[in-house]
């Protein structure tokens, strides 16, 4: 089992925040990306191994490839950085038995459908539920830019969504 595993979305995957915040503050040897879309296409998979940090081992992942990892090991015995650009491939993991129960949500940009919930992090009405859904089944999830700042819970959620409620 991984010694020590953070989770987390955004977008924005392997950026400053993620490669001198987060990788240092909970020494980070490995990062995973989980993304179906991203593990088939070349081109995006170099862009993330030009951007991680040389002192860490980068593994990206299609959701039915860190199932299978994680029912093998656990992610192995490293501590572990999993990321995910959207709450879709959480959803997927979660519903094959790969169930991570500390979830923090970094930016998501506010486009299309979506809706500002919390500083740069936006979401839709579907992607809202899927993280309540989520919160009822025992994950604890929360809004945190940097790992050094306060969580926010998901109450700015059901602020922004109350039909959900």
């Amino acid at each position: 089992m991984a010694k020590k595993l953070a989770v987390r979305v955004d977008d924005r995957l392997i950026h400053g925040q993620v490669v001198t915040k987060w990788v240092s503050f909970f020494n980070i040897e490995t990062i995973i990306v989980i993304d179906s879309d991203i593990a088939k296409d070349k081109t995006r998979k170099n862009i993330l191994k030009f951007a991680a940090p040389p002192s860490v081992k980068l593994r990206i992942l299609s959701v039915d490839k860190a199932v299978e990892n994680w029912n093998k090991d656990e992610f192995g015995n490293k501590n572990v950085f999993v990321l995910f650009a959207n709450i879709k491939y959480i959803k997927e993991c979660w519903d094959k038995g790969l169930q991570f129960k500390d979830i923090s949500l970094g930016q998501m940009a506010v486009i299309n459908e979506r809706k500002q919930i919390h500083l740069q992090m936006g979401m839709d009405a579907s992607e809202a539920k899927v993280l309540l859904d989520l919160e009822k089944e025992g994950a604890k999830i929360y809004f945190q830019m940097l790992p050094t700042d306060g969580q926010t819970s998901l109450d700015v959620v059901r602020k922004a969504f109350p039909e959900l409620s």
